[in-house]
């Protein structure tokens, strides 16, 4: 039902072994960045990302939001291709390391597997977009950025004479760029592909920063008209963040969506580089904990308000998950794909949206049911459509079972 293609981000440094890196040389620091995805160790490693390559944190603040615990055990089973299944069999099924299920904001159901635990920081991929999204808002809101349809050479004027040049925030945070872009083949060997080679020589080799391939890219459609799903996007979209607020993203992200959403442990955002160089991997390589995923998810289902303050509007909120032209309209993505997409968030039709990456990393939000859940996985491709619907169903029954506790 899915498109064949896989939502990479952008890929990773670490380990074969998940050992800390002492006394290595840069071409082995490199191989262990190449080798990161391999499935071997798949499940710790998405766990540890953060201890074996560049990144910058975002501490917590004083003030943690808190997550209530509901009494009592929930159980919840679901239908899948004719056989009913508990909740212990969807976790084996589909790979997870890690489950949370808040309902009116309190933890109903919270499981760790394969070693994890509560301060784990579990890779984001492609969910990490939807932060940026929220941080493109933020950054609107505080005067730093006039207007969501400003054309992104306004702020970024490195990109004028560029494929970009004439593109708006806007298009770039719907991916409808029209810039030309290719994200279906992730074996990397193929070094005429940009994705591939940004993989190679920025996140691997770190030669140079990944938004400069932005320069080198060909237009293939006039901005607005046609989806095309594309990591470089949204590291576009925080070196915009950086330009504008005139601070690193990591910092930025941690004094306006980090502490004061009452987020309770450190997250880690990948760099490019060395620390005095390297860029945010803006496209997904936030590492964070399972309970502060779901508090963002949390942020959002109320309309931008957390830990008793407004932090985006409830209008940038709305905005932000509308599919609001035909390029991004329900079912128009892919053939046979029913949803929609917003700025950096996937929509379905019933009114529910989620922040998604690779592997099956999920912040599921039903913003009418009250219900936030936060599946961390790790799948064994980067997509896998069965286990895709196969979420899907389980949180629906999820959201009806818990119906019946109202």
């Amino acid at each position: 039902m899915k498109k064949e293609l896989s939502r990479l981000t952008v890929l990773l440094v670490t380990i074969g072994n998940l050992l800390p890196i002492t006394g290595t040389t840069a071409m082995d620091d490199a191989s262990m960045r190449r080798d990161f995805v391999a499935p071997e160790n798949r499940a710790a490693k998405f766990q540890q990302a953060d201890s074996f390559f560049p990144h910058r944190t975002a501490l917590p603040g004083d003030k943690v939001l808190p997550l209530p615990r509901v009494n009592g055990t929930f159980k919840p089973d679901y239908e899948w291709q004719g056989r009913n299944y508990s909740i212990e069999e969807f976790n084996e099924h589909t790979k997870t390391n890690a489950l949370l299920i808040l309902k009116n904001g309190k933890i109903v159901t919270e499981i760790y597997r394969n070693g994890s635990k509560p301060e784990s920081r579990f890779i984001s991929w492609s969910t990490g977009k939807s932060f940026v999204s929220t941080l493109v808002g933020m950054a609107i809101e505080d005067g730093y950025i006039d207007d969501v349809r400003d054309q992104l050479t306004k702020y970024l004027p490195a990109l004028i004479g560029s494929a970009y040049d004439g593109v708006s925030i806007r298009d770039a945070l719907q991916m409808a760029s029209g810039v030309e872009w290719d994200e279906e083949s992730y074996s990397f060997s193929d070094l005429s592909i940009p994705l591939n080679r940004g993989w190679e020589y920025s996140i691997v080799q770190h030669r140079y920063r990944f938004v400069e391939g932005a320069n080198e890219l060909p237009r293939a459609h006039e901005p607005g008209v046609k989806y095309n799903y594309n990591t470089l996007e949204t590291c576009i979209l925080g070196w915009l963040v950086e330009t504008t607020t005139r601070q690193r993203m990591t910092k930025y992200f941690e004094q306006r969506l980090w502490q004061p959403a009452g987020m309770e442990f450190e997250a880690s955002w990948v760099i490019d580089g060395p620390q005095d160089i390297g860029r945010e991997m803006a496209g997904g390589m936030l590492a964070a904990s399972l309970r502060d995923y779901g508090r963002f998810g949390l942020m959002m289902l109320n309309g931008g308000k957390s830990n008793g303050r407004q932090l985006v509007s409830e209008a940038w909120v709305r905005e932000a998950t509308t599919a609001d032209r035909d390029a991004v309209g329900y079912g128009k993505l892919y053939e046979g794909y029913p949803l929609g997409y917003g700025y950096q968030w996937w929509l379905f039709p019933n009114g529910h949206f989620e922040a998604q990456g690779i592997y099956g990393q999920l912040v599921y939000i039903a913003p009418k049911d009250n219900v936030v859940i936060v599946k961390l996985s790790h799948w064994p491709e980067p997509w896998v459509d069965d286990m895709e619907l196969e979420s899907y169903t389980f949180f629906n029954a999820v959201i009806e079972a818990l119906k019946e506790t109202d």
